[in-house]
């Protein structure tokens, strides 16, 4: 067996457990020490089979991130540190309106500080740490002002 086949043998191996990325691939076939033409032929081969896709990726990877109560910039990081190019990622976080995710995202978390001090503080800290925009944060602490008293 040489050194392609092996290469695509273990990509193909991980690529059963989950999906990755163009660059997560060619980080794991570098790390496994298959030489550079081997991994650049492999990345070929797998982009041309449609089983490593970028855009695919990116894709799943907002909606589940979105339905999991993260927000856009957050979102944006993890993808960016992924090696998604940015023009994948604002393609498809353009067509994202985050308004009704952090709204449940808030209630849920509202539910959990019920006896806590600073509740305005917490959740503002909360919705920072998921990737909300300052704005949208500050509108929706301004719109439940008597519920966090």
């Amino acid at each position: 067996m040489d050194s392609f086949d092996r290469a695509l043998r273990y990509a193909l191996n991980i690529l059963n457990r989950r999906d990755y990325t163009e660059f997560e691939m060619l980080s794991k076939l570098n790390n496994r020490g298959f030489e550079k033409d081997v991994i650049d032929n492999t990345i070929k081969y797998l982009k041309e089979k449609k089983l490593i896709d970028d855009e695919r990726y990116a894709d799943n990877f907002i909606y589940f991130k979105l339905k999991n109560g993260y927000g856009k910039k957050r979102i944006e990081y993890e993808l960016k540190k992924k090696g998604i190019d940015g023009n994948i990622i604002n393609k498809y976080l353009q067509e994202v309106d985050e308004g009704s995710f952090i709204k449940e995202v808030f209630e849920k978390k509202l539910t959990t500080l019920k006896n806590s001090r600073n509740k305005k503080s917490k959740l503002y800290s909360f919705l920072v740490r998921r990737g909300y925009g300052y704005d949208l944060i500050n509108e929706i602490l301004n719109n439940s002002k008597e519920r966090l008293i």
